[in-house]
């Protein structure tokens, strides 16, 4: 898949430079969904519209920038509050799954972590508390990283709405792409780097992947598709009513 995008890239900026491109074709580059179009902001912070391969090549130098950035991404491993312990451990200090082999006794209340795989993991975080805090990362890491998702969220929409017959399908590489995708989706439901309304550029093949199994049950994913929907899909490509 990286392949093909990096030939839509270069192929995006020949085609820009010579003379033959018009200003509709430009905006046919643009990224979009139906009527929806995704913007960038310009230095002076303007929502503009700036063709896909722009886009794309905007996108991967911010997200670079992010994690190349040690203030957001720490690489010091001074800075980690835990380190992994290669001392022998005290067997009567010793936790394991079922318990310590200093277990209390069964009216001690023992604390218990969340009971729901639905909880936000930014509601798990205590009050002056943030997701990385405990190792180095800071306060605005998890907004960063919702961000790099939606950005990267905004590039497959567009690769699948535009490009999916052509480069993927002609050169074979769509199962390739549905792989990258599915899983994409799947981590970025499952840790919150997504929310459900900003799916809906992709929803219908979100919705056949709950309903055709790709998604598992237990999966946020599979809790954001409508299963009707994703069930008529699957109807409609086998020639069903």
């Amino acid at each position: 898949m990286q392949f093909a995008t990096h030939k839509l890239v270069r192929e995006c900026r020949r085609d820009r430079e010579s003379s033959k491109l018009d200003p509709l074709s430009v905006q046919q580059l643009t990224l979009y969904h139906r009527n929806n179009s995704f913007t960038w902001l310009n230095t002076r912070k303007e929502a503009v519209e700036v063709p896909a391969c722009e886009y794309i090549s905007l996108m991967k130098r911010w997200i670079e920038g992010k994690t190349d950035n040690s203030t957001i991404f720490p690489t010091d491993p001074a800075g980690v509050s835990f380190h992994h312990n290669t001392a022998n451990p005290d067997p009567n200090q010793a936790a394991f799954p079922s318990g310590g082999l200093n277990t209390p006794g069964s009216n001690t209340p023992i604390p218990a972590g969340p009971t729901t795989l639905n909880t936000s993991l930014s509601s798990l975080a205590g009050p002056g508390e943030w997701i990385g805090k405990s190792s180095g990362f800071p306060i605005e890491f998890y907004d960063v990283c919702q961000q790099m998702f939606r950005q990267m969220f905004r590039v497959y929409a567009h690769l699948y709405w535009a490009h999916f017959v052509d480069p993927y399908y002609h050169l074979n590489l769509e199962k390739a792409m549905n792989s990258c995708f599915s899983h994409f989706i799947l981590t970025a439901t499952g840790i919150d780097m997504l929310q459900a309304q900003e799916l809906e550029p992709m929803q219908p093949l979100i919705d056949l992947w709950a309903a055709n199994g790709t998604f598992p049950k237990e999966s946020k994913a599979y809790a954001c598709a409508n299963i009707k929907a994703g069930e008529k899909l699957m109807a409609l490509a086998t020639g069903g009513n």
